[in-house]
């Protein structure tokens, strides 16, 4: 363990305030659970001597959360949060011995830590992944690269972020094995997140343990969320519904959003591109005492309109505009044995919606104005050093309107009004009995709402529905110690998930995985895992009547999945030497749900009885010339196959899934200059189940970033020039939406401190 003074520590705030009143009624019951759960807390007493501070794994330099910090033979103590952070206050002026322990790692003692009435006492603390009987030890780490990989799990942190902040979050996602980003076209358009080719309604998204998949679709718009905001992200690449619920069933993508740092800051960026692309935004954080603010506004427009190039013949892409307002606020408090936060985000915009070009239709200036408001109040109590609560309410609405009302046709005329409505309460909990072992377990209770009105022809609308999901789970992480002679780390974690969906019995789903490193060759990492997953239909499929051509099935199944999977992870520690890791899964997959087209014509949901998919994720990264240059590549083999009885479709490719995909970057560091090289390959994809009609042609783009750091005095300067798609490639990401050929985006940012 290697334990540093240091006054530069920023300390997490969070805060909590309280959301009551449904806007539309729920049962008395679940509102009382509601507020239980949020309303309320003693702020107990003051005191302006503190010890704060951070704590890293000393390998990955990546922060801990839920580490237990206490001082001895005392109640002061706090738990380290998402960001590493703890604060522990209230403290009389003397000399302790500080304690921390966290499941997998050295316990840590520092004595002789003095407080004083002079100032905060600081503390870095590194702990050390010794786990069972080992003792602190002083370990010099290479700078982290901002990324951890651990099997099917991969931790990305906000150094690594800041590389992509000016291209936009499919570049950064992408840079990772698994992970396939569907973009409608150029610019911020509509973007959707898939892992191992899967449909984008079975990834679960978050953002601060908020959910933000759409009850009707099931999918994410990625331009939902904040990036300038987010300071970690967590992909989990393989479905586990034990710990998240039903949604995850093919993984989940987990963003957080920075903790506000003592000192202030504010921030204002600017932006242009091809195709009239301009944005803006302006952002603040303000210390407060234990309060801190995070502030956040910005806009943006863009034309996309483009020419492309189809079967030999030129056209231009029209009505692809976009324009969109999004505001986002942070309100944190932290005291001696509680965090909480409230987090408030609202977005409006209206976009084009072009026609697809292969059907070669006047787009007749159709339009969708959306509007979405998200808020989370969530509170932290920490009771003990081994053991806290969480408490957490999230409500969320999503309106559109689709409007194509000036179509010459009625049977190509739309106006649609859609509203969605989420309220979700959730409570959580870990315990740490003894170093060895911990437990952690949540209880949830979900209520999804739609209105949907055809306002061209009523019999098409679905009305209302409502659905409730009660869902709970437990899990289990130990180390085991009858293994420690042969292995440094030997981790085992259990879980047991349960859903109760839409008044269904109750089912359980587990999940199980173990984790070894040997104990004479530290540099390996290997890892196992197996669980069952389930995913029900979305509103669309079970309800559909838009209109005349598609249709939902009230008789589908949920989806079912039984996984496996295994890693083996490389890192010496060396410069010279790659950060290599291997990930192979396989999955057996009963009722996927897919829309086909009918023999009149129309289009409808149905279960694929039985579906096999398997592949490989391969990732290297490898410094080149000290922390001056890097390069990062992955790889990934996606084998995906129609077992169904069915003679047209058996033993078809699944549509969509790329079988080959490659990711490779070079990033360069030198002084005040940050550049990068991307290259990506996507070979080619079936575009209809029985594999019969000509695939998306296989595509390789290449991107190029530089940016410009400067700072002076409490200013700091940055500007990024990007170029996509340099060797202006006509491709395809979506069947039917043409990309742009070669695109550029520049902006400029400025930073006060104070």
């Amino acid at each position: 363990m290697r334990i540093h003074n240091n006054t530069r520590c920023n300390l997490t705030s969070q805060a909590v305030t309280q959301y009551a009143g449904f806007q539309r009624e729920v049962s008395p019951l679940i509102r009382i659970i509601l507020l239980l759960l949020f309303l309320g807390y003693a702020v107990f007493s003051q005191s302006n001597l503190s010890l704060t501070g951070v704590v890293n794994d000393v390998e990955t330099r990546l922060p801990l959360s839920g580490v237990n910090v206490w001082i001895e033979n005392s109640t002061h103590g706090a738990v380290s949060d998402l960001n590493g952070r703890f604060y522990i206050e209230n403290i009389p002026p003397g000399d302790y011995t500080v304690l921390a322990s966290f499941i997998g790692y050295d316990t840590a003692i520092l004595r002789n830590v003095s407080i004083s009435i002079h100032a905060p006492t600081q503390l870095l603390l590194d702990l050390s992944p010794r786990p069972i009987d080992g003792t602190p030890v002083v370990v010099v780490s290479a700078k982290s690269s901002g990324i951890t990989d651990e099997g099917d799990r991969i931790t990305i942190t906000s150094e690594y972020i800041d590389r992509y902040r000016s291209v936009g979050m499919a570049q950064l996602l992408q840079q990772f094995s698994a992970i396939q980003v569907a973009s409608s076209g150029g610019g911020n358009s509509e973007s959707r997140i898939s892992i191992h080719g899967s449909r984008f309604s079975q990834v679960l998204v978050l953002l601060d343990g908020q959910r933000l998949n759409n009850p009707q679709t099931g999918t994410v718009d990625l331009n939902e969320i904040p990036l300038d905001q987010i300071e970690k992200i967590e992909i989990v690449r393989q479905g586990n519904v034990a710990a998240y619920g039903n949604q995850a069933f093919a993984g989940v993508v987990s963003f957080h959003t920075a903790a506000a740092p003592k000192q202030g800051k504010a921030n204002v960026k600017a932006g242009n591109g091809a195709f009239d692309t301009a944005s803006g935004s302006g952002a603040i954080n303000l210390p407060l005492g234990d309060l801190s603010l995070q502030i956040n506004y910005q806009q943006e427009y863009s034309r996309q309109d483009f020419p492309y190039l189809y079967e030999s013949v030129d056209y231009n892409r029209r009505n692809a505009w976009y324009r969109r307002r999004k505001f986002f606020s942070k309100l944190n408090l932290q005291k001696t044995n509680h965090q909480s936060h409230l987090r408030l985000q609202l977005q409006s915009g209206r976009q084009g919606l072009p026609s697809t070009f292969f059907e070669e239709m006047d787009h007749f200036n159709a339009f969708k104005d959306g509007n979405s408001q998200l808020l989370q109040a969530a509170h932290r109590w920490f009771i003990s050093s081994r053991l806290f609560l969480e408490g957490q309410f999230n409500y969320q609405q999503l309106t559109a309107l689709y409007d194509n009302e000036a179509a010459s046709s009625p049977f190509l005329s739309y106006k649609i009004d859609q509203v969605n409505r989420i309220y979700e309460g959730k409570l959580t909990g870990s315990l740490q009995p003894a170093d060895t072992w911990k437990l952690d377990w949540r209880i949830a209770y979900l209520e999804e709402q739609l209105n949907h009105q055809n306002l061209l022809f009523e019999r098409f609308s679905i009305g209302e529905k409502i659905r409730h999901t009660i869902s709970g789970g437990i899990g289990m992480e130990m180390n085991l110690p009858a293994l420690k002679s042969l292995f440094r780390v030997a981790k085992l974690k259990t879980a047991l998930g349960y859903e109760s969906y839409f008044g269904q019995a109750g089912k359980g789903y587990p999940a199980a995985s173990l984790n070894l490193s040997p104990k004479h060759l530290s540099w390996l990492n290997f890892s196992a895992g197996w669980a069952k997953a389930i995913r029900y239909p979305d509103f669309n499929s079970l309800f559909w009547k838009g209109d005349a051509r598609a249709r939902g099935n009230p008789d589908l199944l949920p989806e079912q999945k039984r996984s496996w999977h295994s890693s083996i992870r490389f890192d010496s520690g060396l410069r010279y030497l790659p950060v290599l890791s291997a990930y192979y899964y396989s999955d057996n997959i009963q009722d996927l749900i897919f829309w086909h087209r009918t023999v009149n014509g129309t289009w409808e949901p149905r279960n694929e009885a039985k579906v096999e998919k398997q592949g490989w994720d391969l990732q290297l990264r490898q410094k080149i010339l000290g922390n001056v240059l890097e390069l990062q590549g992955n790889y990934s083999f996606i084998d995906a196959v129609n077992r169904s009885e069915e003679p047209n479709y058996a033993g078809k490719e699944i549509v969509f899934i790329p079988r080959h995909t490659y990711n490779i970057s070079l990033n360069g560091n030198y002084k005040t200059l940050r550049s990068m090289l991307i290259y990506r390959s996507v070979s080619q994809r079936q575009t209809v189940p029985a594999n019969t009609a000509d695939p998306l042609s296989p595509y390789e783009i290449w991107d190029a970033v530089l940016t410009w750091q400067q700072e002076i005095g409490n200013l700091a300067f940055s500007t990024s020039a990007a170029l996509k798609n340099f060797t202006n490639v006509q491709y395809q990401i979506l069947r039917g939406y043409p990309m742009p050929g070669s695109d550029y985006q520049l902006s400029i940012s400025t930073t006060y401190h104070f």
